[in-house]
């Protein structure tokens, strides 16, 4: 979370300053308001600054330099003051230029103390690191501190305004990076921030009370409800926000994992550790759906309570173990016929259009599994062992 320059826009002394290009790059963070005193600004800025002209630059010719120089620098955005002592009017050539690279450009009348508005900037800067301090602090030691005062951290929670109601539960925002994106210049955030800046704002239209983490490539976000039933429509409005930042950020791959609502704050870190349990199954698994619950995931459930991966391993081999060797031998198919003829519920033509083959293709496959392995797959229980050790397998990711 950190103040963008759609943020100033809800300010007071903001409502007399006009946005004029740019739009689209609204999103870039605003580290600091900074007033021009010389034609360049290069050397005086580190990028990510609002920078504010008044009457040192005149000419198009060098607004249009200048305008140039913040792109470059990777500037926020510029405020240039305008009336009769200042600048008439921001030339279109300015404003084209300024639309076409999304740099935020406004004009700000004369009139307006300069003082009032760069100070009410650096209040909502210097409040929102709070806020990012006081959140990063309180979740991060409620899900990774070993020493945790359960009755304190309640206290703290009240203090400083941060909600929790009966039932809290945990949702991690996993984000992996476009190929192309190699690190964050100077004035924009990373990706994670930007999700994280985006979940806050849509949760707060919506009245739903969330502290957010970013950890890693993960956003954190706690939220809590008063009733169970009230925390799967919190939970279900977070699918719709992970479905629209997926359309905003379409070249990342974004996941959303659940952990259970608990009642008890000690159960909260529980909540994130299914979330990261999910999570790290539903992306090895290579599922396209990419929102996954913990309590949806039924047998997996199980498998994650045994410590033992190698009694994991010697299970699905037991049953599987003939089909693996002639499939490899052979180059064939035969255990992910076995998978979907029991994904199938042992229906051929359902089966066969899952595998895009010939049904007399399916029935030769089925009875080269059934010698193979010398058992009925018609029968219940059998279906049921062998359909348990195909999800063992999927679990190990082999």
């Amino acid at each position: 979370m950190s103040v963008t320059c759609q943020d100033l826009l809800t300010l007071k002394y903001f409502e007399r300053i006009k946005l004029v290009a740019g739009p689209n790059g609204l999103d870039r963070t605003v580290t600091w308001p900074y007033v021009g005193q010389t034609s360049t600004v290069s050397q005086w800025v580190h990028g990510g600054e609002l920078l504010f002209i008044t009457g040192i630059v005149h000419s198009a010719d060098k607004l249009k330099d200048l305008i140039l120089e913040c792109i470059q620098k990777k500037l926020a955005g510029l405020v240039i003051l305008v009336g009769n002592e200042y600048i008439n009017s921001i030339p279109e050539e300015l404003l084209a230029q300024a639309d076409a690279a999304d740099f935020p450009l406004f004009e700000m009348p004369w009139d307006v103390k300069l003082i009032d508005v760069t100070r009410e900037i650096t209040d909502l800067i210097m409040r929102d690191k709070f806020e990012i301090k006081k959140s990063k602090n309180f979740l991060g030691r409620l899900l990774f501190a070993s020493d945790v005062d359960y009755r304190q951290m309640l206290d703290t929670a009240i203090i400083n305004d941060i909600h929790l109601l009966e039932y809290k539960f945990i949702a991690v925002f996993n984000v992996s990076h476009p190929a192309d994106e190699i690190m964050t210049d100077a004035g924009h955030d990373s990706l994670e921030d930007k999700l994280q800046h985006s979940v806050d704002s849509l949760c707060k239209e919506k009245q739903l009370p969330v502290t957010t983490l970013v950890y890693g490539n993960n956003v954190i976000c706690l939220a809590s409800a008063p009733t169970q039933e009230k925390a799967a429509e919190a939970a279900a409005y977070l699918e719709t926000v992970c479905g629209l930042l997926s359309q905003l950020y379409s070249g990342s791959n974004l996941y959303l994992s659940f952990g259970r609502p608990y009642a008890d704050v000690e159960q909260i870190k529980i909540s994130y550790q299914e979330a990261q349990k999910a999570l790290l199954l539903w992306k090895k698994m290579g599922r396209s759906n990419h929102i996954v619950y913990y309590s949806q995931l039924g047998l997996y459930r199980l498998l994650f309570k045994i410590d033992d991966k190698e009694e994991i391993r010697e299970y699905y081999h037991y049953n599987l173990g003939v089909l693996l060797q002639h499939d490899s031998k052979n180059n064939s198919e035969l255990l992910e016929t076995l998978r979907q003829y029991l994904y199938c519920n042992g229906n051929l033509v359902k089966t066969s259009q899952a595998l895009f083959i010939h049904r007399n293709t399916l029935l030769y496959r089925l009875n080269q599994i059934r010698d193979l392995l010398g058992r009925d797959i018609d029968d219940a229980l059998v279906r049921l062992e062998l359909l348990s050790s195909i999800v063992a397998k999927d679990y190990l990711g082999e």
